[in-house]
């Protein structure tokens, strides 16, 4: 009975390290899912977006900027959530999308958007 307690505690504590630090997206995957979400908005997203109609090699580097940031909340600190933010400018526009950095998936889209 021991030995079985002791190897599910040693089974959560490693499922537990495993959760905590989750690859994440890389920044150009992120760069390149960003700009995929404001080429193909989503309307799930419940922000209506018009469709940008820049390809990302036209948009200089220095247009792009990226932050990673802890996600708000209790269970998000504890459990170490991970958030991108990023901001691409072009003609006039700034939209920063917020999504998640393990799954890619968008959380928020913010900023000018017309």
């Amino acid at each position: 009975m021991k030995k079985a307690v002791s190897a599910l505690l040693i089974a959560i504590l490693l499922l537990t390290f495993y959760n905590y630090q989750k690859p994440m997206l890389s920044i150009e995957e992120a760069i390149v899912q960003a700009h995929g979400y404001l080429k193909n908005p989503s309307s799930e997203i419940g922000v209506s977006v018009q469709a940008i109609q820049v390809e990302l090699d036209a948009v200089p580097t220095e247009n792009i900027t990226l932050a990673l940031r802890q996600q708000e909340g209790f269970l998000n600190e504890l459990f170490n959530h991970q958030q991108w933010e990023v901001t691409i400018s072009y003609e006039d526009v700034i939209p920063t999308v917020v999504m998640d950095a393990v799954t890619g998936e968008v959380l928020d889209i913010r900023g000018p958007l017309n």
